[in-house]
């Protein structure tokens, strides 16, 4: 597990179309984490906020929700069950 994983996991979003689809088509969180650690990323939620955290500081600014969204492709990234459909509160 690692930060590298992430920003990996986020650069093969850019391009891999099959695999943000059948992200935004998993059933549930835990569906999509075993898509993203069979596609070979394999992260925590906490190593995917710092991962954020650090392309945010690549780009000097402090990233807004819907920003955050938008570098995974609008997929949601989230591993609590106490978060909005749409939303981590977290940042996971």
């Amino acid at each position: 597990m690692s930060v590298q994983s992430v920003k990996d996991f986020i650069k093969q979003l850019e391009t891999d179309d099959v695999l943000k689809q059948r992200l935004e088509a998993a059933a549930d969180d835990q569906a999509r984490r075993q898509i993203i650690q069979a596609a070979g990323f394999d992260f925590t939620p906490e190593e995917f906020k710092q991962a954020v955290a650090e392309l945010a500081a690549v780009a000097d600014k402090k990233l807004t929700p819907e920003e955050l969204r938008n570098i995974a492709g609008g997929v949601r990234f989230c591993w609590h069950k106490t978060c909005p459909k749409d939303f981590c509160s977290y940042f996971c």
